[in-house]
């Protein structure tokens, strides 16, 4: 499975603006206005992680699980 990487609002760098971290255990789900998103947790700090997702990527994301 390919790693998904998202925006952490814990781990920022020196000018406080978050940095990209890789989610752990991602899970793919599509709301009730047919959006795809991915909730998981950071791998650096163990905070949650969020992002919105097309649905090819959903789609592959939950095919490689």
């Amino acid at each position: 499975m390919a790693d998904l990487k998202a925006l952490c609002m814990k781990c920022r760098d020196a000018n406080k603006k978050p940095t990209m971290q890789t989610m752990v255990n991602p899970v793919v789900t599509k709301n009730d206005k047919g959006r795809y998103s991915a909730k998981g947790t950071c791998a650096n700090c163990g905070g949650n992680m969020f992002k919105f997702m097309s649905e090819a990527d959903a789609e592959a994301m939950q095919k490689a699980a």
